[in-house]
């Protein structure tokens, strides 16, 4: 048995014999550069479309075929592949069970942003945004970082100004929006809607220049952290976003009137008026150069799930809640949906790793 489970030493293999250990070792990096692995629940605007996604089986094909590939690949191919999750949940329920030394090798991932409202309280505006889940993965220290906005535009406004803020784990963000109207929304609108769960202190100000000048107060200007905006030169071209000939750099002019308070502002006329709101947005975010910006113990921001539930893994946290009556507001609406029917798998197939398809709840005009 020990002598039928023994490497072959691939001698007469013209792959190993041949090229050199630099040439190979490039290879696997293409390889595994062209790969991703994808988990969650994707939601259409119905119930009956949601499905769960889930990795092709071939992406680790090379590892399960040939032994010596993978004695010279090892865990090598966790710093190259793409890690997409399609919810936050299902990011916090594989991440936040890995040893810190592996979740430390991992570089690139992406995440929809839903901001898991459900562990938040609507009644007084609370909700957890991305940064405070990151802060229960301690040891990620992304390359990228990128993430598919929320429906609503104020949430994916606050998440990526909390991210600016307080975020960690990552040396560059994109942020992702299917919208414009993230940057031109009104006053008087909440995460969920007009008049609806807002926090007095929220304003929308004008951007990047405000952003810039938070991220130089963290890292330092001699650092030279950036924050740029693109936006997508065409209407509805989903995906656009992230090709250099069919975006522009976009700066925001002023546009509040000298009588308006503080934390009051009108929409930006030129990302709201007419379908300009149906232009992508794409905020890229570079820490600076040194930065110390791995994902660790850190002063306790804002609202923190680690104030909240001290001491608690992330499966606990989210039993916790689970075990609430009648809470989350749709806990009980979730249980009916997995006893009516079970949802369809399907595998996740691309042409690009970093192309993405946005749900039909956030094409929804009612949003």
């Amino acid at each position: 048995m020990a002598e039928k489970n023994k490497m072959h030493p691939q001698g007469e293999s013209l792959f190993f014999r041949r090229l050199p250990q630099e040439m190979r070792d490039h290879i696997w990096t293409q390889l595994f550069c062209s790969t991703r692995f994808t988990f969650g629940l994707w939601e259409g605007p119905d119930s009956r479309d949601c499905k769960r996604i889930k990795p092709t089986p071939s992406g680790l094909a090379m590892l399960r075929t040939c032994r010596r590939a993978q004695l010279e690949i090892g865990d090598s191919w966790l710093r190259h592949v793409l890690f997409c999750f399609q919810d936050t949940k299902s990011m916090m329920d594989r991440l936040s069970v890995l040893p810190a030394d592996t979740l430390s090798k991992l570089r690139h991932l992406r995440v929809s942003d839903n901001a898991l409202l459900e562990l938040g309280d609507p009644d007084d505006g609370r909700y957890y945004l991305l940064t405070s889940y990151f802060k229960l993965l301690p040891g990620l220290q992304l390359d990228q970082l990128t993430v598919l906005g929320a429906r609503l535009f104020p949430l994916s406004y606050d998440t990526l100004d909390d991210l600016i803020k307080d975020g960690n784990g990552w040396k560059t963000l994109h942020y992702i929006s299917h919208s414009s109207k993230m940057l031109g929304f009104a006053s008087g609108y909440g995460p969920y809607g007009p008049g609806l769960g807002g926090n007095p202190q929220y304003c929308r100000k004008s951007q990047p220049k405000h952003w810039q000048g938070v991220l130089e107060d963290r890292d330092g200007v001699a650092s030279g952290p950036s924050t740029t905006i693109y936006r997508a030169k065409e209407l509805a071209q989903y995906g656009s976003i992230l090709d250099p000939n069919k975006r522009v750099i976009f700066e925001q002019k002023l546009h509040c009137g000298q009588d308006l308070q503080p934390n009051e502002f009108h929409e930006d006329p030129q990302l709201m008026s007419g379908d300009e709101k149906k232009k992508e947005l794409m905020v890229v975010v570079k820490r600076g150069t040194g930065v110390k910006y791995e994902e660790r113990d850190s002063p306790l921001i804002e609202w923190d799930l680690r104030r909240d539930f001290p001491n608690m893994t992330w499966e606990e946290i989210f039993d916790h809640y689970l075990q609430e009556p009648g809470y989350p507001p749709y806990a009980e609406e979730e249980e009916r949906k997995k006893k009516a029917f079970i949802l369809p798998i399907q595998e996740d197939f691309y042409k690009d790793v970093d192309e993405y398809v946005w749900s039909g709840y956030h094409l929804d005009e009612g949003y």
